[in-house]
């Protein structure tokens, strides 16, 4: 089996959340029903985990309530952006638990995630990421977050911020000159920056402007499902000239335009991206424990699925080089390019 690297997992909010509408148990039992969970990374061979902090919450606000059934098509609950350093203090406190506690690694640095992936023994790295820059008071908060293992930062969730325009902006800024300061901090300190969930401009400025490779993590290519929450080409050119990364994720609304994606059609979307722009740019970024209630797709229901997906891509055509890219090399590189 390949080792592999998932580029976005919501396991803090799982915890906070009560499961999410998952089952609910100890993160060390193999509990059916559960997206993700340690039994589960190691049948799957997952060997480091982009860990999210979300900074959100569930309130009611029919308004925001019916922008996400716009963006996503299926109903879901009023969520709200509560960028409080107590809410980023709390994720962050439960992974370092979860380390603690099931001797998971903290992924701060090279050498960590290279003797991950390349050990015989399996083990399970967490690089801890922000989902969204809104609890930042200011960029040099960033050096903080540093300081206690966050190794990447997404820019936007859903919502404009002081920082950059989102995917569901309703005017398009891009990158505000805020943004422009905190993308450069992020490469001089060694934090990868995550553009999901961010606006057409806000990644081509973004490309633009920093000085390492820049990620996408979990996304779909809007060419094939044309929905705010997946990446237009013009999108995906600018990520490659940074010579970054595209998550595929297993958000079922956002990889099939009506009834429940399947493992196809998240075959579909990397094949897209391998065949236009090459493997060098593509890996998987589940968002697993972050659907929010949303259906996984047919025959991707776990972490589990992955090394079946890349079963699938094998028998479409694509071969053990490409495949060993999408599983942990091209995420490797995006770590080994920005964090040493």
């Amino acid at each position: 089996m390949y080792p592999v690297v998932d580029l976005h997992e919501d396991v803090a909010l799982y915890f906070t959340s009560h499961g999410g509408g998952q089952a609910y148990a100890d993160f060390n039992v193999d509990v059916d029903g559960r997206e993700a969970d340690l039994p589960k990374y190691a049948r799957a061979n997952v060997r480091s985990v982009f860990a999210s902090g979300f900074p959100g919450g569930e309130s009611f606000s029919p308004e925001e309530a019916e922008r996400a059934k716009k963006l996503y098509g299926y109903p879901l609950p009023g969520i709200v952006l509560k960028p409080s350093v107590d809410t980023v203090w709390e994720q962050l406190r439960i992974y370092h638990r979860l380390m603690d506690t099931y001797g998971i690694r903290l992924v701060q640095d090279t050498s960590t995630a290279r003797e991950l992936i390349y050990s015989r023994e399996w083990r399970l790295g967490f690089l801890l990421h922000l989902e969204g820059a809104d609890p930042l008071a200011e960029p040099y908060d960033l050096t903080l977050l540093h300081r206690l293992g966050v190794r990447s930062i997404g820019l936007t969730w859903n919502f404009d911020n002081k920082y950059a325009a989102s995917c569901m902006a309703r005017r398009d800024y891009g990158l505000t000159s805020l943004g422009e300061e905190l993308v450069k901090l992020a490469n001089r300190l060694g934090i990868i920056v995550d553009l999901a969930h961010a606006s057409r401009q806000t990644i081509i400025d973004t490309a633009t402007v920093t000085t390492k490779p820049v990620i996408v993590s979990h996304t779909g290519v809007r060419k094939l499902v044309d929905t705010p929450r997946n990446i237009d080409d013009e999108s995906i050119e600018a990520i490659v000239k940074t010579d970054g990364v595209i998550g595929v994720t297993a958000i079922t609304p956002i990889l099939r335009r009506e009834g429940r994606a399947t493992i196809e059609d998240i075959a579909n979307h990397i094949k897209y991206i391998v065949e236009v722009y090459g493997d060098r740019y593509v890996a998987i970024g589940t968002d697993f424990h972050g659907l929010l209630g949303l259906p996984e797709p047919e025959e991707f229901k776990d972490v589990t699925a992955v090394q079946q997906l890349l079963k699938h891509l094998a028998s479409k055509g694509l071969g053990d080089n490409t495949l060993r890219r999408i599983a942990y090399e091209n995420a490797l590189r995006i770590i080994e390019n920005t964090l040493s």
